[in-house]
C-alpha cells in the first residue's frame, strides 16, 4: 500500500485551550490536490479514522516530531474537520507560536489509500483510504488551505 500525504485546510489556535482546529482535507468538492503522488480529489466519505484518539498531529510529516492528538473528528459535506490538543511540549509550544504567527498556515493528511481511480483529467479520486496522522505545514495541497482564526494569549 501506498501512503499519500494531502496538505490541505484552515487552522485555528488557542492557547488557553493548547488547541488547534481546522479542516484536514476536502471531500467531494472536487477540489484537486498538489500531492506527493500528483493531483488528488477524494470523494466524500472515502476517508476512514478507526480511532480519533491514535491520530498524532505531527510537524511536517516527521514521525519524530509529534506536536499534539487529535480529540474530535467530524464530516462535513465539505470534508473533514479536526481538533487537536497540543502538547505542553517544546514542540507543542513551538506549534502554537508558528500557528499564531500565520508562518504554519495549513493542515496535511497521511492517508492510507485502499482504493483510486483515474480521473478524466489525469488526477487520482480516492474511494477509500485510512487516516494514519495530521501534519501541520508551511505549503498546503489543497488552495483551501487557509488560516481562519488565531485565538492565543
Amino acid at each position: 500500500m501506498e501512503t499519500l500525504y494531502i496538505e490541505a485546510a484552515s487552522i485555528e489556535c488557542s492557547e488557553e485551550r493548547r488547541e488547534i482546529s481546522g479542516k484536514i482535507v476536502p471531500m467531494g468538492t472536487g477540489e484537486v490536490g498538489n500531492t506527493n503522488l500528483g493531483g488528488v480529489v477524494f470523494e466524500a466519505g472515502s476517508i476512514e479514522i478507526d480511532d480519533p484518539s491514535k491520530i498524532k498531529l505531527l510537524s511536517q510529516h516527521d514521525m519524530k516530531k509529534p506536536v499534539g492528538r487529535m480529540v474530535t473528528a467530524t464530516v462535513r459535506p465539505d470534508g473533514i474537520y479536526a481538533t487537536f490538543k497540543l502538547s505542553r511540549s517544546t514542540g507543542g509550544n513551538d506549534a502554537l507560536v508558528m500557528a499564531s504567527e500565520g508562518l504554519v498556515s495549513g493542515l496535511s493528511i497521511g492517508a492510507e489509500i485502499i482504493s483510486s481511480a483515474p480521473s478524466r483529467n489525469g488526477h487520482t479520486i480516492v474511494t477509500a483510504a485510512k487516516l494514519k496522522e495530521v501534519s501541520l505545514v508551511t505549503e498546503p495541497a489543497f488552495k483551501s488551505a487557509q488560516v481562519l482564526e488565531i485565538a492565543a494569549e
